[in-house]
């Protein structure tokens, strides 16, 4: 089956072009950064590739963290990757069900990262980064540390990060991840000027 293939089977309807390139640069470890409009899909794109690694045994991490700047956001999220991970679970079982969790201030289930797709807001994310995060103890502040290293990153819905904390920051992060673990940068609008930095980062 082609890569086309397995994204209807997953998602009910064939990828658009932006999707099929996005996934396949993922999963060739290529970082990649996606403006596309509301509701064109971007979430399936994102965990796709996660998804389809596992069965075509790609050289891909086993944790997807999946960032996202609002607590709502990361519920409604979270729902539409367990229906996407069951039903993949359906055609290609798994050796064990993939777990997905939620790590918010709100709601604080998975303070360790230990989930196989972690939604979490973009604070917790960057308190768990820079070792000193807020749901555990300094004494296991270089588990989450850890675990941001060794996942492949989503980082969505890019545009409403503030442009001169929670974006400065998210991008030292990325220089810091760069060639380490695969990332994925989604927008739905972005300006010029912003894009460009990714850009540049993104090209080395």
């Amino acid at each position: 089956m082609t890569i086309a293939q397995y994204f209807q089977t997953l998602t009910g309807f064939p990828p658009r072009q932006f999707q099929l390139q996005t996934i396949e640069k993922l999963l060739n470890r290529q970082d990649v950064l996606l403006r596309a409009p509301t509701g064109s899909g971007k979430t399936e794109t994102a965990i796709a590739p996660f998804l389809f690694a596992k069965t075509l045994q790609y050289d891909f991490p086993n944790k997807l963290i999946y960032v996202v700047p609002l607590r709502t956001l990361a519920n409604s999220l979270r729902q539409r990757a367990e229906i996407l991970a069951r039903t993949w679970e359906t055609f290609t079982p798994p050796s064990h069900p993939l777990v997905v969790t939620l790590q918010t201030g709100e709601n604080p289930e998975d303070p360790r990262f230990e989930g196989d797709i972690v939604f979490c807001t973009i604070d917790q994310m960057l308190s768990s980064f820079l070792n000193i995060p807020y749901s555990v103890g300094r004494g296991s502040a270089n588990v989450n540390a850890g675990a941001i290293f060794a996942s492949y990153l989503v980082f969505d819905e890019l545009h409403l990060l503030d442009p001169d904390r929670s974006f400065t920051t998210v991008l030292k992060v990325l220089q810091q991840v760069k060639g380490i673990s695969p990332f994925l940068l989604m927008t739905a609008t972005l300006t010029d000027e912003l894009a460009t930095q990714i850009k540049q980062l993104i090209d080395g």
